[in-house]
């Protein structure tokens, strides 16, 4: 299973840039002196994802909390040297997952039954598993990203899901929006579209704008929506079928 959360490297961490809207409210203790002293404890209070006409294309916003030093820079995070000390809560939780896989335990195996929406990418959308040169990539691969965000319906469906979204949003209640995108496997149909959908719906038009999506994330940029992204099976095997 994979998160892009600061505290689980993974994959991911590569494709997306060092820090993303979500991260706004988080605070981190740092072991570098890039971000003031060493061992300084700081919170994300506003990032401008840009691109930026001016340089740098994008800037972030902390505050330090031993004196209350207010910095606006453009390092981003690092694994290596940042720790999440606390993050709010999520408004939205994306979950990408492979059917084949429901009957393997994990923290999410019940996911479907806790989805708030469900969008099943298995029956109407191209599988890059039959590519025998995608079989053994995952959403991690650019191509694999692009044969999935390419597929006819895909760049129509995902911006439908984020008004959705948007929707269940304006309800009363403050629990999470729990998304569950399902293909086969996990790896390619499900990942990807996890990935593009966050991007959206957290305002990340520069990513999103890799996908092709992003007049829809330009919607949600002024929103702050914290986003968590979890994929569920994108690091099982590649599954016999």
């Amino acid at each position: 299973m994979g998160r892009t959360r600061p505290d689980v490297p993974c994959l991911f961490l590569a494709m997306m840039r060092s820090t993303s809207p979500g991260f706004t409210g988080w605070s981190f203790s740092s072991r570098s002196s890039n971000h003031g002293s060493e061992d300084s404890a700081y919170e994300i209070t506003a990032i401008e994802h840009g691109p930026r006409d001016t340089w740098p294309s994008w800037q972030i916003t902390v505050r330090y909390a031993m004196d209350g030093r207010v910095v606006t820079h453009c390092t981003g995070w690092d694994p290596s040297r940042d720790r999440v000390i606390t993050q709010p809560p999520a408004d939205i939780i994306i979950v990408s997952i492979g059917r084949l896989h429901d009957t393997e335990r994990s923290e999410h195996t019940d996911i479907l039954q806790r989805a708030t929406i469900a969008l099943d990418l298995r029956h109407h959308f191209r599988d890059p598993h039959r590519a025998q040169d995608l079989r053994e990539l995952s959403a991690a691969d650019q191509a694999v990203r692009q044969a999935v965000i390419n597929a006819p319906g895909v760049r129509q469906v995902l911006p439908a899901t984020a008004l959705q979204i948007s929707g269940y949003l304006t309800g009363p209640s403050t629990a999470p929006i729990t998304v569950v995108t399902q293909c086969a496997g996990g790896r390619h149909r499900a990942a990807t579209a996890a990935l593009a959908l966050r991007a959206i719906v957290a305002g990340d038009v520069e990513q999103a704008a890799e996908f092709g999506l992003a007049g829809a994330s330009r919607a949600f940029s002024s929103r702050g929506l914290n986003v968590e992204l979890i994929h569920r099976d994108i690091n099982r095997a590649v599954a016999q079928r």
